[in-house]
């Protein structure tokens, strides 16, 4: 068994950790397309639900934004802000994702919640730890160097 943690933070602020085990782990497989695809549908995925949460609470709150278009600049810094979604392997950090949180508005980007994702992100990073029959190139050029 191998223990994996799966981390997605706001800056440092961390939204959701979990740790998981791998049986039979396969370390290569941070190489494979399943995996890039994978983690690229987690993200889209999670970019998704922002997005329409965005547009929820836009409408919900419309009279109040064309009243005061200030509702929508409140942060809590006025530096970048990134959400990131890293994988990892003990204290190895073997996948890390990043992309802008502040597309999204404060109650948007600061409420998030994947509980309704998390059981099969869980499930599909455990399958592809434990898989051996990975594909490990893209139009015939090796995936890891």
């Amino acid at each position: 068994m191998t223990k994996m943690e799966f981390l997605l933070t706001l800056n440092d602020r961390i939204i959701v950790q979990r740790f998981y085990n791998v049986r039979g782990y396969n370390s290569e497989a941070k190489n494979s397309i399943e995996f890039y695809e994978f983690i690229r549908e987690i993200k889209n995925d999670l970019h998704y639900d922002l997005k329409m949460k965005t547009v929820t609470y836009m409408v919900d709150n419309m009279n109040q934004i064309i009243d005061n278009a200030n509702v929508l600049k409140t942060s809590m810094t006025e530096d970048d802000e990134n959400f990131n979604l890293f994988i990892k392997v003990g204290d190895e950090t073997i996948c890390h994702r990043q992309f802008n949180a502040k597309m999204y508005p404060p109650k948007v980007r600061y409420t998030v919640d994947v509980r309704p994702f998390l059981k099969n992100i869980l499930k599909g990073l455990t399958d592809i730890f434990s898989d051996d029959e990975l594909t490990y190139e893209y139009l015939g050029l090796p995936l890891s160097v």
